[in-house]
C-alpha cells in the first residue's frame, strides 16, 4: 500500500499544474459555499433578531378570545392573570424578561393629510427590557410625568411631515367602540434596521392610552424575551420549551413562538440554504469532471507504466487503488485549502462583520424583518465545516472510480507496446 501511495503522490507532483488546477476548483467551490452559508446565516439571524428584538419577541401570549379576532386588534379581550403569569415565567431559566403590550388600529393626521397606523401601547421600563427600540431612538423616550407623548418611525414621520416637538392628531376607537381623537406631541423618532417598523411604527404609553382609549390598563399580549443563543436551533428549542412551560400552567391561553410568528422568514431561511447547497453541488460537479479528466489523462499518459506495473505483478485492483488514491489526494488538497480559506473568512465575518450599507448601497429595501443597514455578522457552523471537508474528499474519490477502472482493464501486452 505504501508503494501505491508513493507512486500516486509522485504522479501528482509530476503533473503539478493539472493537479493544482483541479484542486483549486474544489477549493473554490467549498470556500464559496462556506462563505455564503456564513453570510446567509448572518442575514437570517439578523432578520430573526430584528423581529424578536423589535416587534414579535421570542414568545407571545394572548387570551384565547383575542386570538380568534387578533386580525382586528380588539381591546376587550385582555389578560387577567398577568402577575401570576410573569411570576411563573420568572421561574424558567431561559426567560430573560417580560413586557405587556396592546395594539390598536388608528389613524394619524397632520391637519392636511392622514394615514392609517397600527399603534402599540407599552409600559416604557418593562418594554425596554424586552425590546431594543431605545437603541435606535433619536430624541427622548417616554418620561414619567409626560402627557400625550408619542414616538414614531422615522419614515412615518417623514411621510406625515412632522418632526420632534411637533403635534400630531391620533384617531382611534376606544375600548367601548366610541370614536376619539387627541393631539400627541412627537418626543422621539426611531430609525431601526427594520424598514417596515420605520414606516408604520407609532408608540404611546398605557398611562396615555387609559385616557385616550378608555383602556383601563387592558393588556392584550405579554411578550417574553429569552436569553440569547448563538445557534438558531437552540433558540427554537428554548422557545418550544417555554411554550410548553406556559401551556402546562395556563392551558387556556394562546401562546405563540417565533417559529409560528416568523414562519415566512424561517421558510426563506430554508430556501436560501437549499440554494446554497445547490450552488455548491454545481461547483463540485465541475470539480468532479476535472478530477475525472485529470486521472483519465494520467491513465493515457502512463499506459506503458501501467503495463510494466502489471507485468511486475500488480493486480487490477491495485492499479485501481493507485489511481483512486490520486483522485482522493487531489480532493484532500482542494478540500483542505477550501475549508481553511472558509474558516479564515468566517472568522473575519464573525469578529469584524460586514456593513450592509455596502451591500445595498442606494437600493430601496422594503422587506419585513430583514435588516437593511448596520453590520451583519457571520455565524460558525462546525458540523457543516466538517461535513463540507468530507464531502469534497468523497466527491473526488467517487469521480476517480471510472478512470481507475479504465486503467485496470488494460491489456498488459498492449500497454507495454503502447507509444
Amino acid at each position: 500500500m505504501n508503494m501505491l501511495i508513493k507512486i500516486a503522490f509522485r504522479n501528482l507532483l509530476r503533473h503539478k499544474w493539472r493537479t493544482l488546477l483541479t484542486g483549486i476548483v474544489i477549493a473554490f467551490g467549498l470556500w464559496i459555499y462556506l462563505f455564503m452559508d456564513s453570510v446567509m446565516s448572518g442575514l437570517d439571524r439578523g432578520s430573526i433578531d430584528n423581529m424578536i428584538n423589535l416587534s414579535t419577541s421570542a414568545v407571545k401570549i394572548h387570551t384565547a378570545e383575542f386570538d380568534k379576532e387578533r386580525e382586528s386588534f380588539p381591546l376587550n379581550y385582555g389578560l387577567t392573570n398577568i402577575a401570576a403569569l410573569e411570576k411563573h415565567l420568572a421561574g424558567h431559566e431561559r426567560v430573560k424578561a417580560c413586557a405587556p403590550r396592546t395594539q390598536f388600529l388608528g389613524e394619524l393626521s397632520n391637519y392636511e393629510e392622514s394615514m392609517p397606523v397600527i399603534g402599540t401601547i407599552i409600559e416604557p421600563k418593562q418594554d425596554s427590557m424586552v425590546f431594543s427600540l431605545t437603541e435606535y431612538l433619536k430624541g427622548n423616550y417616554f418620561s414619567e410625568h409626560g402627557v400625550n407623548e408619542i414616538i414614531l418611525g422615522k419614515d412615518l414621520a417623514r411621510d406625515m411631515n412632522v418632526a420632534i416637538g411637533d403635534n400630531i392628531t391620533l384617531f382611534a376607537l376606544t375600548k367601548y367602540e366610541s370614536h376619539n381623537a387627541e393631539d400627541f406631541i412627537v418626543i422621539g423618532l426611531f430609525h431601526t434596521t427594520d424598514p417596515t417598523l420605520n414606516k408604520s411604527g407609532a408608540y404611546i404609553t398605557f398611562k396615555d392610552a387609559n385616557t385616550f382609549l378608555d383602556l383601563e390598563n387592558t393588556v392584550t399580549e405579554l411578550n417574553v424575551q429569552l436569553k440569547r443563543r448563538i445557534n438558531l436551533d437552540d433558540l427554537e428549542q428554548d422557545m418550544k420549551q417555554v411554550r410548553a412551560y406556559i401551556d402546562k400552567q395556563f392551558p387556556k391561553l394562546a401562546t405563540y413562538t417565533f417559529i409560528e410568528l416568523g414562519a415566512g422568514v424561517l421558510e426563506l431561511v430554508k430556501q436560501k440554504k437549499a440554494w446554497g447547497v445547490g450552488m455548491t453541488l454545481v461547483f463540485l460537479l465541475i470539480a468532479a469532471v476535472g478530477i475525472v479528466n485529470s486521472v483519465l489523462m494520467s491513465v493515457y499518459e502512463r499506459v506503458r507504466e501501467v503495463g510494466v506495473l502489471r507485468a511486475l505483478g500488480l493486480e487490477g485492483r491495485e492499479i485501481v487503488r493507485m489511481f483512486m488514491l490520486e483522485g482522493t489526494m487531489i480532493g484532500f488538497f482542494g478540500s483542505f485549502v477550501g475549508v481553511l480559506l472558509g474558516c479564515i473568512t468566517i472568522f473575519v465575518l464573525t469578529t469584524v462583520g460586514y456593513p450592509l450599507d455596502v451591500i445595498y448601497k442606494d437600493m430601496y429595501v422594503d422587506t419585513a424583518g430583514f435588516p437593511y443597514w448596520g453590520t451583519i455578522y457571520g455565524e460558525w457552523n462546525v458540523p457543516l465545516i466538517i461535513g463540507t471537508f468530507l464531502f469534497g474528499i468523497a466527491t473526488a474519490f467517487l469521480a476517480s472510480i471510472y478512470p481507475a477502472r479504465k486503467a485496470a482493464t488494460m491489456s498488459v501486452i498492449q500497454a507495454i507496446r503502447f507509444f
